[in-house]
């Protein structure tokens, strides 16, 4: 069974703790009034409805995304136990609509559920029925099980009751009105002759059943209470994210709170926020962050086994006769032809179109990624893997944005992810205020039962880092990005305590309206010019001053120069046009197709190839392998094993063997000199680093310079070194002493 959330079970301890003062008080309304003062602090006002007096009606208000569909399977037992007393009931379950109503009754029905696992779990037998189930509903399933009837309230909600089979008699329900007790005869409707009318209405009003009203904020008419007046309840127990809070309001007996779920890692905060008027640049914008959100779930899944399918929902225009809108057909060219999205990765969701009927999103072979609507997906359409919601219209409060956001703040599995991109959602709006769009936003977390003065703190503006963006205003805060970390400890306190810096962002925020002098010490924060420039954008923005954008390079005198394929005639060049070939006749059949050697070189120019090292004592070396090889064909020294071929020899001539007290040498242009190893070639060490001593001769070849140094006695201690003919490099002498050898000219 899935455990329940601290917030959750805290909702229960107050609903149960409310039915015992009940119990003991025998007035729901003075029950009422003692459990609030527990729990907030201060007594409410409990406001009966006149169609149902001394009736314990109460509210448990949970934000969208909280799970209130858990925490009233769970009341079912409470209420049975804790305030029938009893071991078995009748629940009436009325949902908002059918759709929601379908989602409800399959998930109670099924055993490995968590809401029928909840219910189960408290009460032995259970039995959940449909309205058409129940209406042949035998006397022994009552009094052998809990009932749990589910229904849409629309099935009931009727001010002329003819017609509706649940008000006409049937002929299976009679056996629930044979031995009546007495003091419920009075409250059964009867036929003109006197019987009860064996209704599934009069079976209500004969167990007195529990009522759980989901999204209780749709069943507040006054028909709507002479419908739940005629099951004769024993209690109503309301569940929703907004109650009613006039004419009359909802006796809100536990409230819970956004940052509660957020703590217990129920929703996905903060909302990423992003206006732009053109919808297509909008679009773009939205595309990115979900492929880019899509690579960090395959990191994810890599670090913690755990799949997410980041979904972007797209809420398009409805079609209207008189303009042209941004229907979903529209929204969905641009995606295909303008995105190439694969079309069996979009889903359209409207009341004419439903793609998503019997479609489990959360499967990892399921390729949706996109779901377009308007507002199909209101009501109990729910995808924890939604993260994007798009809307190519402005977010306005009047429309359905409200409920359809409610569909991309669940987090996947109710726990919080190693990355934080993954936490958060995002909503991308077609406006061209972002304060309005921002206000919309709010507006709709109201509406998902948010706290109003919390929602401020759960909303910020996207950041894409591909984007420069500038600072953009909402809820009376500044905020851009800027790559310096500001050092903020010189600022005074009043101009501190306006300042917020978000070091993992990459954010400032300023609150308020920016003074100049305010602008000035927070300039002296940052050291870059750029960093200095943002703050005076902030500046700008906090005051409501537009900030000039760059115009484009024509505007600036930038020339555009476009090549233009030219034909030469003499010295000149003419713009190439096809009538210079049209005036000679020729066919390319004819022509030549051999490149000369300009034009196509036989052999391949050798590249510089280099080798890069790290010596003893930890300097980086980089040696010019080829340079060397290549410079040593030039000079005509062909080192092939032992051998050397002498400048003016002829071809035939014999290569004379080095003996093994010569060396090939290189000098560099620096003047160091070096011996070169090569193979079988005796690797002296001193004579790595030579370096030239003073010089006469003007003789100075660009380049390294290659030469032989010969032995001239075979000690290896030698103190004298001459050149080897022939090929030599005259001159050249070295001297070693005691000391450091030196090379010098003779």
């Amino acid at each position: 069974m899935l455990t329940l959330k601290e917030y959750q079970q805290r909702a229960l301890d107050s609903l149960r703790s409310y039915f015992s003062a009940c119990s003991k008080m025998r007035d729901p309304d003075t029950a009422f009034y003692s459990v609030t003062k527990e729990i907030f602090g201060q007594g409410l006002r409990y406001c009966p409805i006149k169609e149902l007096p001394g009736l314990p009606y109460v509210c448990i208000r949970i934000p969208t995304g909280g799970g209130k569909t858990l925490v009233a399977a769970h009341s079912v037992g409470v209420a049975t136990k804790e305030f029938l007393q009893v071991d078995r009931s009748i629940v009436l379950w009325l949902t908002p609509s059918n759709t929601i109503r379908e989602q409800t009754l399959k998930a109670l029905k099924n055993k490995g559920h968590p809401f029928r696992q909840a219910i189960d779990a408290t009460l032995q037998s259970v039995t959940v029925l449909d309205i058409q189930e129940a209406l042949s509903m035998r006397a022994a399933v009552c009094q052998g099980s809990t009932v749990i009837i589910v229904s849409s309230v629309q099935a009931f909600r009727v001010g002329d009751t003819e017609g509706r089979k649940a008000y006409e008699g049937s002929g299976d329900l009679k056996d629930h009105f044979t031995n009546i007790p007495d003091p419920a005869k009075p409250f059964l409707e009867y036929v003109p002759g006197g019987d009860p009318i064996p209704s599934l209405v009069n079976v209500f009003r004969l167990h007195n059943p529990i009522v759980i009203v989901d999204e209780a904020q749709n069943v507040r008419t006054d028909l709507s209470f002479e419908t739940l007046a005629r099951f004769r309840p024993s209690c109503i127990l309301e569940f929703t994210a907004t109650p009613a809070t006039q004419d009359p309001p909802s006796n809100v007996l536990h409230a819970v709170s956004a940052a509660e779920l957020n703590a217990e890692e129920m929703i996905k905060l903060p909302i990423r926020l992003e206006a732009r008027e053109d919808w297509k640049e909008l679009l773009e914008d939205a595309l990115t962050v979900r492929a880019d959100l899509e690579k960090t779930a395959q990191s994810e899944q890599k670090k913690t086994g755990e799949y997410i399918r980041p979904v972007m929902l797209l809420q398009a225009q409805p079609r209207r006769q008189d303009q042209a809108t941004l229907t979903v057909e529209v929204v969905k060219a641009c995606l295909l032809e303008d995105h190439h999205i694969p079309p069996d990765q979009i889903a359209i969701a409207t009341g004419d179109t439903k793609e998503l009927a019997d479609v489990d999103l959360s499967k990892p072979d399921c390729p949706i990624r996109f779901v377009i609507t308007v507002q199909a997906l209101r009501e109990g359409w729910d995808c924890p893997f939604a993260y994007v919601l798009c809307s190519v219209a402005e977010l306005r409060a009047t429309t359905a944005v409200e409920q359809i956001l409610g569909r991309v703040m669940r987090l996947p599995k109710a726990r919080r992810k190693t990355d934080a991109k993954l936490n958060q959602a995002y909503a991308f709006s077609a406006s061209k205020n972002f304060v309005d769009a921002a206000k919309a936003l709010e507006d709709a977390l109201v509406e998902n039962g948010f706290q109003r003065h919390e929602v401020k703190n759960f909303i910020a503006p996207v950041q894409l880092k591909f984007v420069q963006e500038e600072p953009t205003a909402f809820m009376g805060a500044t905020t851009a990005t800027v790559a310096e970390k500001p050092d903020l400890s010189s600022l005074p306190k009043e101009i501190a305590s306006k300042v917020f810096f978000d070091e993992k962002e990459k954010a400032i925020t300023f609150r308020g309206a920016m003074e100049e002098a305010e602008k000035k010490e927070l300039e002296k924060c940052f050291k870059t010019p750029e960093a200095k420039a943002t703050v005076g954008n902030i500046f700008k923005i906090s005051r409501g001053i537009p900030i000039k954008k760059a115009g484009p390079p024509a505007e600036s005198g930038v020339v555009f120069s476009v090549p233009v394929l030219s034909v030469r005639q003499g010295k000149l060049f003419e713009p190439f046009e096809e009538t210079h070939f049209l005036d000679f006749p020729w066919k390319l059949s004819e022509c030549d197709a051999t490149l000369s050697e300009t034009e196509l070189p036989s052999k391949r120019s050798e590249g510089v190839v280099g080798e890069v090292t790290v010596d003893k004592t930890g300097d980086i070396k980089i040696h010019y392998l080829d340079q060397i090889r290549t410079q040593l064909a030039f000079t005509g020294l062909d080192v092939k094993g032992h051998r050397y071929s002498p400048p003016g020899a002829t071809k035939n001539q014999p290569p004379r063997c080095i003996d093994s007290d010569e060396f090939l040498c290189v000098e560099h242009d620096d003047g160091v000199v070096e011996a070169i190893d090569t193979a079988n070639f005796p690797p002296f060490d001193f004579m790595r680093s030579f370096r030239k001593g003073k010089t006469n001769s003007s003789f100075s070849p660009p380049g390294p310079t290659l030469f032989v140094l010969k032995r001239s006695r075979p000690a290896k201690t030698a103190a004298a070194w001459r050149p080897a003919a022939p090929g030599r490099r005259p001159g050249w002498r070295t001297d070693a002493g005691a000391g450091r050898p030196m090379i010098s000219r003779e």
